[in-house]
């Protein structure tokens, strides 16, 4: 099939497609069988092993990691942490230099809504050659729908560092596979399993004459110390002990503590609603109390991601659940606050006495090929770039004598370029392009290079107790259980929890905030759950998640 014909075929399909699509970013999609069907045979012509027509098939004798013998450029769909691709950065400046591959960003530099980007693409019909999306489910989507490639024949034939990565490494392997049997999207590895990381004031349990809390309910009373016994010293009752600045996923942070949340969970290879179960009722007490106590702050539905830069150095927080960063505050706070020290600490024991670390890192949304790129083997190829070992330095560490040296016994250091830079290392990192939202695999020791003495001690605590995590469990991202489902039950699941989540959640808030009565209400809020579908969403959630463990 020539180029052009494969186009319009890729447009034909578009056509079909773009109404569910942009219907399935609102949870809304309705796919048929047919459509399905069609799209998934014009990917997989696209992905074929035909090559006559592009040079990437048939060039050879290419010096260093040139991927191409003329430089060819193709257009890449991808916003990430509202920073739109910019072909302009200094990292991806460096690649195309290395590689004679260009991407041009399709996205306007000022647009940072990255939902509206992303439908607007979908019902234009124009798709870019390289897309990324924050949703992976919506990638694969996507690809089912003729949108994106099957990239497995690709991937053996001319990408043998990913392929090596698939080989070794079960969970990104399981993350690249949709339940069609193929991969339309490399996702972004993650080598670090912890993520988050429990944090305390030791300065306030040492002024208080108290010890590291080890279970919930030592949790509860140092907290409890830290409201009423005046840590901070200035003669009012401001301490605010538990608080965070994770936003909309703040609640399940703190039910973590009873192990338990609003949603979904796996236990013993059963899939449960936790709202159903016993350990939400314990927990949920548990948070109406701590918060008429005073101890979780009274703005945590509403403070967002300012909180920790407010309430510690206004010396006002006690207790947080957040990245190795807290620890920076010890340093920073050192003149405003004397003596300040923040220290992390091991998950508390739940009230049946486990340690669980819910909060983890998994592979990520990547990205992949659309049925109207024209080369998709040149592309594959760049893909892999990524994969090298010089790939891999350029997205973690930047450019080499530049943002990062080169030590004695191989290991690398950033420069002050880096470490001293107004914006925060990740920050800068991004800023030049590196750390971007691609499928490649994320060095932890370059987190560990910008990390304090501090942070290195939670990140080797944590790290050091993978039994703390669920590290056989299927991703779980921000209190949410990343399965993946056929079309047609992804459609019905995502319609049924479209009426399910925002209930819970609402009656959630109102019984923290005491709008209304939990005992009172639980069995009419049970029963509710029933009517709007829950006990399907779970037989849905059983099947995927059994797919998952290999039982279908």
């Amino acid at each position: 099939m020539k180029k052009d014909s494969r186009k319009v075929m890729a447009l034909m399909l578009l056509a079909a497609m773009t109404a569910s699509m942009t219907a399935g970013c609102s949870g809304k999609s309705s796919e048929t069988t047919s459509t399905t069907a069609a799209a998934q045979a014009a990917g997989t012509e696209a992905a074929g092993t035909e090559a006559a027509g592009t040079e990437a098939a048939t060039e050879s004798g290419l010096e260093g990691s040139l991927i191409s013998a003329e430089p060819k450029e193709f257009t890449i769909f991808d916003n990430f942490n509202n920073m739109p691709f910019d072909s302009n950065w200094q990292v991806w400046q460096e690649v195309q230099k290395r590689t004679n591959i260009g991407l041009k960003g399709t996205i306007a530099l000022t647009n940072s809504n990255e939902d509206e980007a992303f439908n607007l693409m979908l019902s234009s019909g124009q798709l870019a050659d390289i897309i990324s999306y924050k949703d992976s489910s919506e990638l694969e989507k996507l690809g089912r729908d003729g949108g994106l490639i099957p990239l497995n024949d690709l991937i053996d034939q001319y990408a043998p560092h990913i392929k090596a990565v698939m080989e070794e490494d079960d969970r990104f392997r399981q993350s690249c596979y949709s339940l069609d049997g193929n991969i339309y999207y490399i996702p972004k590895n993650q080598e670090l399993l912890s993520a988050e990381y429990w944090w305390i004031r030791k300065d306030w349990l040492d002024k208080l004459g108290l010890e590291v809390p080890t279970t919930v309910d030592e949790l509860h009373d140092v907290l409890y110390a830290f409201r009423n016994e005046d840590p901070n010293g200035n003669g009012l009752k401001d301490e605010v002990p538990l608080f965070d600045r994770a936003g909309w996923k703040m609640p399940e942070e703190y039910l973590y503590l009873w192990d338990t949340s609003t949603t979904f969970y796996p236990r013993d290879g059963k899939m449960t609603f936790e709202p159903l179960e016993e350990n939400f009722k314990t927990g949920v007490k548990g948070m109406i109390q701590w918060y008429e106590e005073g101890i979780l702050d009274p703005e945590f539905f509403t403070r967002g991601s300012s909180a920790r830069d407010t309430l510690l150095s206004g010396n006002l927080g006690g207790c947080t659940h957040d990245w190795v960063s807290a620890g920076n505050y010890n340093t920073s706070l050192a003149d405003a606050i004397p003596g300040f020290e923040m220290v992390p600490f091991a998950p508390p024991a739940d009230q049946n006495g486990n340690v669980k670390e819910r909060v983890s890192r998994y592979p990520g949304a990547g990205w992949g090929i659309s049925s109207m790129c024209s080369d998709p083997e040149t592309v594959i190829k760049f893909m892999d770039y990524f994969f090298t070992e010089e790939g891999d330095a350029l997205m973690n560490w930047g450019i080499e004598g530049d943002t990062y040296t080169v030590n004695a016994d191989g290991t690398r250091q950033f420069t002050d370029k880096v470490l001293k830079s107004e914006l925060t290392p990740i920050g800068y990192l991004r800023s030049i392009g590196s750390q971007y939202r691609i499928g490649m695999c994320q060095d932890g020791n370059y987190e560990k290079a910008v990390m304090t003495e501090i942070g290195k001690e939670a990140s080797d605590m944590y790290d050091s107790h993978p039994e703390w995590f669920g590290t056989d469990m299927p991703p779980y991202a921000d209190g949410e259980i990343e399965l993946k489902y056929t079309a047609e039950d992804d459609t019905e699941y995502k319609n049924i929890m479209a009426s399910i989540q925002p209930y819970v959640e609402e009656k959630f808030q109102s019984w923290v905030l005491g709008v209304n009565d939990f005992e009172a209400d639980y069995d009419d809020f049970i029963a509710e759950l029933k009517a709007r579908g829950i006990d399907r969403a779970l037989e849905i959630n059983q099947k995927a998640y059994d797919t998952y463990l290999g039982k279908n």
